[in-house]
C-alpha cells in the first residue's frame, strides 16, 4: 500500500510519518508503495495527560505558607515527614524542624526529575536574544561546583548537594552590562585610534546631513514639471531618482501637497567629498604576504602580513628587522648593493600582533631570496612606500619552457555540451546543501495547518518537482528552469516572514542558485538542427513548459506564525 494510505488507516498526518522515516527512507513520499513487511516509524498518538504529567515533572512544586505556623505543622498539613520536607528545602539558610514559619514562605514540595545547572547567557545590547543562537563560549555557570576540601558535599552521582552561597539574581547581576564594553587601545595607540574614531564621527554626521538635504517635502499640489523648476531641476532628472519609489510618475503628472521628493542621490558622490577637501575613502587593499608599514606601531618599522581577512578587515602580522646590507643583485635582475637587508624576527623573540587593515600602508618590497621550506631565510628590500596598483617583481628563477607539443587532431566529434543536461546535478547539489531539504518536497499546506497558504501562493514550486519536470523533458532551455527555480525563493520569502528561519534559508540559496545558474544561461542551447563533425544531429533537451509555471507538487517554503519548507519546514 502507499504512504498515503497507511497515514490514513492509522490516522496519523502524512508529513510525520514521513519525516519519522527520512533518515532510513531519505526518498520517501505519500506516493511511494511500500511491499509487505516494511517496517515504518508511526508517531504516538498525543495523550494531553501524558503530556501535562511531563511537563509537570520538569518543574518544581511549590507551596506558600499561607499564615504564620511552625514547620511541623505546615508538613503535617501538606501530609508529608518534617524531615523530608527540610531536605528539599535547604536552600532556606538555618532552616530547622523546630522554625518558625512566616506567611508568604515558599517551600519546594516536589522537585523536578531532571536535573539541571542555572547559567547565564549573554549577548550584545543590540542583539535579538530571540534569534541568538546560545554559545558555551559566552554562557557562565551561575552555581559553581566547590572542589577540593572546600566542596560542601558531592553525592554519588557527583551532584553538588550544597550550591554556593547567593541566589541566581545576585549571582548573575554582576555579569549584566547595559551597553557594550568601550574598546580601550594600549597608550601608544590611543591617539592614532582617537583620530581614527573622530574622523569616522565627522564622516557620518556629513553623510547623515547630506541624506536630510537629500529630500524636499512638496508645500501645495502642482504640475511635477512645475514643481522640478522651482527646484531648479531637470524634470526628467527628478522623475529618476524618484520613478521607484513613486510608482506610475510621469513628466505630465500633478504631484499632491506633502510629497517627498528626492532631490538628489542619497550618498554623496566622490567628487563632491574630494572638492570639500575630505580624505577620500580607502580602497579595498589585497594584504596577504605584503610587507606594511603599519601607523601607531613603533616598535618596528616593517611588519609582514601572515594572514588578511578581507571581510574583517582584519590581519595577523609579525616584525621584520634588519640583518646586514645586500651584496649581489637578485635572481631577477633587481640590484640592491649596500642596501639594508630585512628578514623575519625569529619566532622565539616573538612580536606577531593583529592590527585592523586600514592602518596598513603597502610598501614596495622585493623579495630577494625566497625559500618555501623556511619563511625565516626569506630576504626583502624594502624601496619605500608602494604607489597605487603596485605589482611585486617575480624574483624566483623562472623555469624553461617545455616545448609544447601541437595537440593531436581528434577523429571524433565534440557534441556541444546541452545545459539542460548540466543543471540536473546543479538541482541535487541545491538539495545537498544546508537545508536545501527543506525544499526539496512540495508543503503539504493541509497537514501543516495552513489555511490560507494556497491563497498567497497560487503558483507553489519545489526543488523535487524542478528535477522531475527536467527529467521527464518539460523545459525548453535552461531559463525556463531557472525560471521554477526561482518560483521556490520568491514563494518561500512571500509566505514567511522577514527574518524567520526559512525566508533566511531561501535568501542563502537563491543566492547559491544564482550563482551556479549563472555559466548554464551563458552557454548556447543546442537546437534539434545543429550538426556535429560526424554529420549527425544532436538533439537537446525538449519541452514546452512557461517559465514558472505551476506544477502538481507543492513550493518549498511556507510560513507565517508556523514557518513550513517543503516537506521538512
Amino acid at each position: 500500500e502507499t504512504v498515503a494510505q497507511i497515514a490514513v488507516r492509522l490516522g496519523v498526518p502524512l508529513f510525520d510519518l514521513i519525516f519519522l522515516n527520512r533518515a532510513k527512507l531519505p526518498r520517501l513520499s505519500g506516493e511511494d508503495r511500500l511491499k509487505r513487511d516494511t517496517r515504518l516509524l508511526v508517531p504516538a498518538p498525543v495523550d494531553v495527560q501524558a503530556v501535562r504529567a511531563g511537563s509537570a515533572s520538569m518543574r518544581d512544586e511549590w507551596h506558600t505558607v499561607a499564615a504564620d505556623m511552625s514547620f511541623k505543622d505546615c508538613a503535617r498539613g501538606l501530609g508529608m515527614e518534617p524531615r523530608e520536607l527540610l531536605r528539599l528545602n535547604t536552600h532556606i539558610k538555618g532552616l530547622q524542624v523546630s522554625s518558625e514559619l512566616l506567611q508568604g514562605t515558599r517551600l519546594i514540595l516536589r522537585q523536578s526529575a531532571h536535573e539541571a545547572e542555572e547559567y547565564c547567557h549573554w549577548t550584545f545590547p543590540e542583539d535579538d536574544p530571540a534569534n541568538a543562537e546560545p554559545s558555551y563560549m559566552m554562557a557562565r555557570r551561575l552555581r559553581r561546583r566547590p572542589t577540593g576540601a572546600s566542596a560542601a558535599g558531592v553525592g554519588e552521582s557527583g551532584m553538588v548537594l550544597e550550591s554556593i552561597e547567593g541566589d541566581t539574581l545576585r549571582a548573575s547581576r554582576p555579569l549584566m552590562l547595559e551597553e557594550r564594553p568601550a574598546v580601550r587601545p594600549s597608550g601608544k595607540r590611543a591617539a592614532f585610534i582617537q583620530a581614527i574614531e573622530d574622523a569616522k564621527a565627522a564622516a557620518d554626521e556629513r553623510a547623515r546631513a547630506w541624506r536630510d538635504s537629500a529630500w524636499h517635502v512638496v508645500q501645495e499640489d502642482a504640475p511635477f514639471k512645475k514643481t522640478a523648476e522651482g527646484l531648479g531641476m531637470d524634470p526628467k532628472e527628478l522623475r529618476a531618482l524618484n520613478a521607484d519609489r513613486i510608482k506610475g510618475l510621469q513628466l505630465s503628472a500633478w504631484v499632491k501637497k506633502d510629497t517627498w521628493l528626492q532631490i538628489k542621490p542619497l550618498d554623496e558622490p566622490e567628487e563632491a567629498i574630494l572638492a570639500a577637501g575630505l580624505p577620500k575613502p580607502p580602497p579595498l587593499l589585497h594584504l596577504v604576504n605584503r610587507v606594511v608599514a603599519i601607523d601607531g606601531e613603533d616598535d618596528y618599522s616593517y611588519w609582514y602580513v601572515l594572514t588578511y581577512l578581507p571581510d574583517l578587515q582584519w590581519c595577523r602580522v609579525a616584525p621584520l628587522e634588519q640583518r646586514g646590507v645586500f651584496a649581489k643583485p637578485a635572481p631577477c635582475g633587481h640590484v640592491a648593493d649596500g642596501r639594508p637587508r630585512w628578514m623575519l624576527v625569529p619566532e622565539e623573540i616573538g612580536g606577531e600582533v593583529d592590527v585592523g587593515a586600514g592602518r596598513c600602508h603597502i610598501m614596495e618590497a622585493i623579495e630577494m631570496v625566497k625559500t618555501r621550506a623556511n619563511a625565516d631565510t626569506e630576504e626583502w628590500d624594502i624601496v619605500g612606500r608602494a604607489p597605487p596598483g603596485w605589482v611585486e617583481a617575480q624574483c624566483a628563477k623562472a623555469a624553461k619552457p617545455k616545448k609544447a607539443k601541437p595537440p593531436k587532431p581528434s577523429s571524433k566529434p565534440v557534441a556541444p555540451l546541452d545545459p539542460l543536461a548540466a543543471a540536473a546535478p546543479v538541482i541535487e547539489q541545491l538539495i545537498r546543501m544546508k537545508n536545501g531539504d527543506i525544499f526539496a518536497e512540495p508543503v503539504d499546506w493541509e497537514a501543516l495547518g495552513l489555511p490560507d497558504y494556497p491563497t498567497v501562493v497560487p503558483r507553489p514550486m519545489d526543488l523535487g518537482t524542478v528535477l522531475k519536470r527536467l527529467k521527464s523533458g518539460a523545459y525548453a532551455s535552461v531559463a525556463d528552469l531557472a525560471a521554477d527555480v526561482e518560483l521556490i525563493w520568491s514563494n518561500a520569502m512571500a509566505y514567511n516572514q522577514d527574518g524567520s528561519f526559512v525566508y533566511k534559508a531561501a535568501v542563502t540559496l537563491r543566492a547559491a542558485a544564482s550563482k551556479k545558474f549563472a555559466p548554464l544561461l551563458a552557454l548556447p542551447h543546442p537546437s534539434s538542427g545543429d550538426q556535429a563533425a560526424d554529420g549527425k544531429g544532436y538533439q537537446g533537451g525538449v519541452g514546452g513548459a512557461q517559465a514558472g509555471g505551476s506544477s502538481a507538487g507543492g513550493e518549498a517554503g511556507a510560513g507565517g506564525e508556523e514557518e513550513a519548507g517543503g516537506g521538512g519546514g
